[in-house]
């Protein structure tokens, strides 16, 4: 879970009230915060699902209107800076988006500078995903002339002086020789060009989203700050660069909007204008089991930071542009329950039970799981959330869609996996100082995508294995596939495979009535590389929902 330092002095002057410190610790829980340290700085841990969370500012801001000192929804309206951004079309295919902000005469002190410097990264990855979805650069503007313009260069054709460092470098050797450069490189290791932004004298002043030059570098004192916000997603920029809006004016700042033109079209961001959505009251009801009219639902709902509008039986309401939790009237829903307190809702026990029974899949599968611990091998259980670099780059597979996490807790899971070997490639990899052989298998979900389906998505069941020592190799894999299909009453081909997890031609592909239902090959030495494994490897992948279907229809037959 993100976290956030809190000063308890400054929290109570933005809140405008002296809570104690078991007032604050119950309010914050009761918005879905959680304080794990306390004194007079507080360690809060909050949902990546609420990013306006990671500063002092947001979480004062929702501690004034939950507390009723300030409800409704807050009216933000910035002035025009003057200062316009051009956006080039050369960064349509590497980064597209750019959104700007100008933050005039804001007092920073050390202590406060280094918070928004954490806001930022903590930024970076709950809406950026790492960097790659959004990216914010913070610069001192004195330092810099605009008109600014944002395009992308050749890896060779500009240069200058990366943040932290002393040496002018271009693009390419930012990558490979900056400190900085080199922690986030992946994220243009296919791109011909890099994006960068210059200002009206040529000076390039960051290089979106690896690094700022030093040359707008910020340091304490009275500032002026230029704001941008880069990214591949639209809405993602723009929820980002309104949260730093907000915390910069609650710190005493005068934001200004910045014109962003993209050939014939301008936008001036930040963009204040709040969102609406509808809310039936009857969804209300049936989701809390609470009776409360128009006019109570409302009052909630200004308590926490909106405008609710009566339109006949429903509510028009509007939010935050940077409330990138509500997605769904059901998010409508959550925020009414939190401003009437759980612990103020009366339980109430369902009206009969029920008993059920093993499905027949699943009586299938504990026969499958039986039959893997009679050959020897252990059962492990992995999470299904996993991260694109362990999945894809270290396991040699090849990337494919996937179901991204809109709001990662971590930067270890930002995604639901779509295979079971670089699960297992990682387990091996966690338990290097135990003895071998090891033999392992996990009988477990992935998901994929299916735009065919309601939820736009489908969960699957596989079997995989893997087994670990000296002489591991392609025949005892296959040994205990026979086994596992002698036991389904189904007979494979196996057919020669290409596949970046495996060495060349030890590799086979599963198929039945030619439909591929499973691989099986020796792991490539670089990939037990990535994952620091040392023993050779085995592993096969199967199909165990497609194999039972099979096994059903053959039997029927």
């Amino acid at each position: 879970m993100p976290v956030v330092n809190i000063d308890v002095e400054k929290l109570r002057r933005l809140v405008g009230r002296n809570l104690t410190l078991e007032e604050i610790s119950d309010n914050l829980a009761a918005l879905g915060m959680s304080v794990e340290e306390t004194g007079d700085i507080l360690r809060v841990e909050y949902n990546p699902n609420r990013p306006d969370f990671s500063s002092v500012y947001g979480v004062a801001a929702a501690l004034r209107s939950y507390l009723g000192i300030e409800t409704g929804l807050r009216k933000r309206s910035y002035p025009l800076s003057g200062i316009s951004v051009y956006v080039d079309k050369s960064v349509e295919d590497i980064r597209p988006h750019i959104v700007c902000a100008v933050v005039r005469n804001v007092e920073l002190s050390e202590a406060e500078l280094i918070e928004f410097i954490a806001m930022q990264e903590d930024l970076h990855w709950i809406i950026g995903r790492n960097r790659r979805k959004t990216a914010i650069g913070l610069h001192d503007i004195s330092a810099i002339s605009p008109p600014f313009t944002y395009k992308a260069v050749d890896m060779d054709e500009v240069r200058f002086v990366p943040l932290k460092d002393y040496r002018a470098m271009t693009p390419r050797e930012v990558l490979s020789k900056s400190e900085i450069g080199r922690k986030h490189a992946w994220l243009l290791k296919d791109a011909s060009k890099a994006p960068v932004i210059v200002d009206s004298r040529g000076q390039v002043f960051s290089m979106p989203p690896i690094v700022n030059a030093s040359i707008t570098e910020l340091t304490p004192g009275r500032r002026d700050i230029f704001i941008d916000v880069t990214g591949t997603d639209w809405e993602k920029v723009n929820q980002a660069l309104n949260i730093l809006a907000d915390a910069f004016a609650d710190a005493g700042g005068a934001v200004q909007r910045v014109k962003v033109v993209y050939g014939r079209r301008a936008f001036y961001t930040p963009d204040t204008k709040p969102l609406e959505m509808t809310l039936d009251m009857e969804l209300v009801q049936r989701l809390t089991g609470l009776q409360l009219s128009l006019r109570e639902a409302s009052k909630l709902l200004r308590r926490m930071g909106m405008e609710p509008r009566v339109q006949g039986k429903r509510l028009r309401v509007l939010y935050p542009r940077h409330r990138a939790d509500i997605l769904h009237p059901v998010d409508l829903v959550e925020d009414i329950a939190i401003a009437y307190g759980y612990n103020n809702m009366t339980p109430v026990a369902p009206q009969s039970n029920t008993y059920g029974s093993l499905r027949p899949q699943t009586t299938f599968y504990e026969k499958v799981a039986e039959t893997m611990l009679g050959l020897g091998f252990t059962e492990v259980h992995n999470l299904m959330l996993t991260n694109e670099q362990t999945h894809y780059q270290m396991s040699g597979l090849d990337e494919i869609q996937h179901v991204t996490l809109a709001n990662p807790a971590t930067r270890e899971y930002t995604m639901v996996r779509t295979s079971l070997i670089p699960s297992l490639l990682t387990t091996l990899a966690n338990n290097t100082d135990n003895l071998y052989p090891q033999k392992i298998f996990e009988l477990g979900d992935i998901i994929q995508l299916e735009p065919a389906a309601p939820e736009k998505t489908v969960r699957m069941k596989r079997l995989a294995a893997a087994t670990a020592y000296a002489e591991a190799g392609y025949s005892e894999a296959k040994s205990v596939l026979d086994e596992v299909f002698k036991l389904l009453q189904l007979k494979p081909e196996y057919i020669p495979a290409t596949m970046g997890t495996f060495i060349e031609g030890r590799c086979a592909a599963l198929t039945i009535d030619g439909s591929q239902v499973g691989v099986v090959g020796e792991v490539s030495p670089a990939v037990l590389e990535n994952f620091g494994i040392e023993m050779p490897v085995t592993i096969f992948e199967i199909e165990i929902d497609k194999l039972y279907k099979l096994q059903q229809l053959y039997r029927a037959e």
